[in-house]
């Protein structure tokens, strides 16, 4: 699919003070909320009411066709690798359940189990999904963010995952090492391999930095400027609010995985730096050893 380049507005977003951009932000989608109302019913139907507003959306496009799209995208790529409707299931950045739907009619008798800590969204889908299906549960944690949870007691490269160890089957992480530094990155990374059992399956995104996406990069075909220095050879695309995109490095993250016994093989490159691919992000299938 075609790419492109970061808007000026964009550019300028980027350029307000939080509060400012926060509320200009909230004003805009409100209002597409209300015009996009009956689209949103035409594309989910009877499942409309588990779909949030656009102005809550804060894990991906703030679109409902896309929010569909990416929920069926990623659920055709959790079916090849191999996920069963028996299976548990850890969401570690469940968000606002864009992972989530698809999986509804699908898990029977296995459970899900999604951890975030954007308060709003973990209680939007307690309220609107686990009231309905009580097998799907999501709670807040508490982990530090700058942006995300600045008032978060618990730092990433601390955080413990509150589940017990080999309890899951398979594990998703979309588009949370892309908001992470790399000690935090290494942490997480040890505890999925702690949560998974054995033969345990994953699916995880990252912005991975190579020969090909530093050279989109420097030549400006990237969709995403990650233009400054983070540490440990990762970028972010923006000095002001570096969580905002982080890319690392592919062979660190490939070590980080191994340090874990963790089997990672790249499923897809992503389109992020210019490639002509479905995924937008760089998508890595785990396996527990």
């Amino acid at each position: 699919m075609p790419t492109k380049r970061p808007s000026r507005l964009r550019a300028v977003y980027h350029s307000l003070p939080p509060s400012i951009a926060k509320i200009s932000s909230r004003t805009l989608w409100t209002a597409r909320t209300f015009r996009d109302q009956r689209l949103k019913h035409q594309l989910f139907g009877e499942k409309a009411s588990l779909v949030p507003p656009l102005y809550v959306m804060e894990d991906g496009p703030r679109d409902y066709k896309e929010f569909k799209r990416n929920g069926i995208d990623t659920f055709q790529r959790f079916l090849s690798l191999g996920l069963r409707p028996t299976d548990k299931i850890l969401d570690v950045g469940s968000g606002i359940g864009r992972k989530t739907l698809p999986l509804l009619d699908y898990i029977t008798t296995g459970t899900y189990d999604g951890i975030d800590p954007i308060t709003k969204q973990v209680k939007w889908c307690q309220e609107k999904i686990t009231s309905r299906y009580p097998n799907f549960r999501f709670q807040r944690i508490d982990v530090w963010s700058k942006h995300y949870n600045p008032s978060g007691t618990v730092r990433p490269s601390e955080y413990r995952f509150p589940f017990e160890d080999a309890q899951f089957d398979f594990v998703m992480l979309g588009s949370v090492f892309t908001h992470m530094f790399p000690d935090d990155v290494d942490h997480y990374i040890g505890e999925i391999s702690r949560v998974l059992k054995p033969g345990g399956k994953g699916w995880v995104t990252f912005l991975l930095l190579n020969k090909d996406s530093e050279t989109a990069i420097a030549d400006k075909t990237s969709t995403i400027d990650l233009a400054y220095e983070v540490e440990q050879g990762s970028r972010a695309d923006n000095p002001n609010r570096l969580e905002s995109a982080i890319g690392h490095q592919e062979q660190l993250v490939l070590q980080m995985f191994a340090k874990y016994e963790i089997q990672a093989d790249i499923a897809e490159y992503g389109s992020w730096c210019g490639r002509q691919v479905s995924s937008y992000q760089d998508v890595f299938k785990i396996i527990k050893r």
